[in-house]
């Protein structure tokens, strides 16, 4: 703009030079233009001047914002991170303060007792856990009843043919599946299994009031008449 500026000025000095030459001199004395002013010029200049500092100002502020968020955005970030990493940690401490002790087996985040030799009732199984310090075995999701199976499959080397009692019952009323702590079972695959590749459990009414873990359905869960004795125990240890 400057350049420009400063280019009409010395074309029109030329021009005022050119037609002085060629006028008579009585009209010579007569100004032919108005002359650009001194203080307009430098009006302009100072004018062309504050806009860029007010621009760069503008972008200063700017990259001030953009910093400051950044930073910000930073911070949240670490913290995150450091939730993340504590998270675990705490959940290892808070087990290890309640360490599995002998017959249980620590399991995922908990300790289980798989009883091999005790082939008894429902009943009498949440008996034999209690006298232990715990329960008949229960789980929410299927992550933690995949580290059950796994824990049965390692005690039961020998592949025994025998059901396992876990702690899921519908006595109190019929058709709802409910763990002895009062919390829902979950139901349908991969927890629940099928009579005849077909018929899905439960699927024996008033007949099966309580829960196993079925060894021919490759430990799928099953309802069965409670008082059926070729089942062993899944223990699981109780903290108070």
């Amino acid at each position: 703009m400057l350049r420009l500026l400063v280019v009409v000025v010395m074309t029109t000095a030329a021009l005022r030079v050119d037609v002085r030459a060629y006028i008579e001199p009585e009209v010579r004395n007569h100004e032919l233009f108005t002359p650009i002013h001194e203080n307009c010029t430098q009006s302009l200049m100072e004018l062309l001047l504050l806009r860029q500092e007010i621009r760069l100002n503008q972008l200063v502020d700017t990259e001030k914002e953009s910093a400051t968020t950044l930073a910000t955005v930073a911070h949240l970030l670490t913290e995150l991170k450091d939730a993340i990493i504590s998270k675990p940690k705490q959940e290892s401490e808070d087990f290890h303060s309640e360490e599995c002790t002998a017959p249980f087996s620590r399991v995922g985040k908990t300790c289980l007792l798989l009883a091999m030799g005790q082939k008894i009732t429902w009943a009498a199984a949440r008996q034999y856990c209690s006298a232990r310090g715990g329960d008949l075995a229960t789980f929410s999701d299927a992550n933690t009843y995949a580290e059950y199976l796994g824990y049965i499959n390692s005690v039961n080397t020998e592949n025994i043919p025998v059901g396992v009692w876990i702690g899921g019952t519908d006595e109190a009323e019929e058709g709802v599946w409910t763990w002895i702590t009062g919390e829902l079972m979950p139901r349908g695959p991969p927890f629940w299994g099928s009579t005849d590749g077909y018929k899905p459990e439960p699927g024996n009414g008033r007949a099966g009031n309580c829960a196993i873990l079925w060894h021919p359905d490759k430990y799928y869960v099953h309802d069965v008449h409670c008082t059926y004795t070729d089942v062993v125990p899944l223990c699981q240890k109780i903290y108070n």
